[in-house]
């Protein structure tokens, strides 16, 4: 008994040990038109990390995730800085632009409580954000990466003809296509707010997809409020039945507004100089 506590003391530590490492930063001090402040972060032992750089006069700093060392070094040898990056690291790995959700958001200690829920799976979705909807009798808040679905549409109209308090947050890019435009045009025109949310960075998204109704009920998952969604693709919903649940939902739904957009981030197109 005393060697497997040994052991999994040693596991512990070592596993502590990893954790708290401190990633070590090699930077990049070059004389650039529009490549600037170019550091690369890694973990001693790690084969990947972090590359982060800032474009022509934008302040908003860009990283690159698991980005492998090879490349880094390929990229501080590189006799062209600026044709390498855009070769071989501005498509290639994810990337955050600007400040980081946790830079803007401070999330709720994750809670343990009691909830009843209810999960459905492809075509049972609908239905059950139908009943929700309906079943409203105070506020509905709609977090909404996509929103094109007309039956959903027409139920939040016919909740809000009822006195419910309803509004919606969707992403901008979605909403340019013509089935989310007609749609929200009816919604709007209907009386109900929907903010469109803009995320910097070319490949961020406000990309949640949840309802609260009556700070009591939660829909959230996989499923997309949309005709695509419901029909050709594989889906998940879960509901739930939890004031406390439904208050930290909330929380995260106030928190969604828009990135500040720098006027300077238009240089993130610019061709090489070099």
């Amino acid at each position: 008994m005393a060697t497997r506590w040994m052991t999994l003391l040693a596991l512990l530590c070592a596993w502590t040990t990893i954790a708290t490492a401190a990633p070590v930063t090699d930077r990049l001090d070059i004389e650039h038109d529009w490549l600037r402040d170019i550091a690369y972060a890694c973990e001693d032992g790690e084969d990947t990390g972090t590359l982060q750089l800032r474009l022509g006069q934008d302040p908003a700093l860009i990283r690159y995730f698991e980005v492998p060392a090879t490349v880094w070094e390929a990229f501080k040898a590189a006799e062209s800085k600026g044709s390498f990056y855009s070769t071989r690291i501005r498509q290639r790995y994810e990337r955050q632009y600007g400040k980081s959700r946790e830079d803007v958001f401070d999330s709720p200690l994750p809670i343990q409580t009691t909830v009843n829920a209810l999960c459905a799976f492809n075509e049972e979705c609908e239905p059950i954000i139908l009943q929700s909807i309906e079943k409203s009798h105070e506020s509905i808040f709609v977090a909404a990466y996509a929103f094109t679905r007309t039956r959903m549409a027409a139920a939040l109209v016919k909740a809000h003809q009822r006195g419910v308090r309803i509004e919606i947050k969707m992403d901008v890019n979605q909403a340019d296509f013509i089935g989310a435009q007609r749609l929200l045009a009816y919604l709007r025109g209907e009386g109900i707010p929907v903010t469109l949310i803009h995320t910097a960075g070319e490949y961020s998204a406000m990309h949640n997809k949840f309802m609260v109704f009556d700070m009591r009920w939660v829909v959230t998952g996989s499923y997309n409020f949309t005709t695509t969604a419901q029909v050709s693709n594989w889906e998940n919903l879960l509901w739930l039945d939890s004031p406390d649940m439904a208050e930290q939902y909330k929380q995260a739904w106030d928190a969604i507004v828009s990135d500040e957009v720098h006027d300077a981030a238009a240089s993130a197109s610019k061709p090489p100089a070099d």
